[in-house]
């Protein structure tokens, strides 16, 4: 029979000692979180749904027609710049009752007769049911 080893003698991992992960495990945790986002190769495509169905609108009838939360900012030119945020509805989940959080965010400019002349995609979460928010707003039915 061998004796017991003291513990003293055990072999421990230090704590100190960061675990490093091997750069291709990295680098797929990375890709999968940027996917989970919606925000790996389709912003353009998302962009181009938001321009197509905003850009020109009066943006009184935007406001109206696009419910949420904005603020506005008068430039110098006479143009006017918006911060939209979708608005946040209710949502049930496992018995809990609180707001919906998957939001569409845009950085609008209107010129001087208030037509929106550009748009911006600022924040794109993921929607109810696609990795898109924004679309999910404003794509045509």
């Amino acid at each position: 029979m061998r004796p017991l080893r003291n513990t003293s003698e055990r072999e421990f991992i230090s704590m100190s000692q960061p675990l490093l992960l091997p750069a291709r495990t990295a680098a797929l945790l990375a890709l999968a979180a940027f996917a989970g986002c919606g925000s790996l190769g389709n912003n353009g495509a998302i962009q181009a749904v938001v321009n197509e169905r905003v850009v020109g609108m009066q943006a009184g009838d935007f406001f109206q027609q696009f419910d949420g939360t904005w603020t506005r900012n008068e430039q110098g030119d006479g143009s006017t710049s918006y911060v939209w945020k979708s608005a946040l509805g209710p949502t049930q989940n496992s018995g809990y009752y609180g707001l919906d959080e998957r939001t569409c965010t845009l950085h609008l400019v209107a010129d001087k007769k208030g037509r929106i002349a550009s748009v911006d995609v600022a924040v794109d979460n993921v929607g109810r049911v696609s990795t898109s928010r924004c679309t999910e707003v404003f794509k045509t039915k």
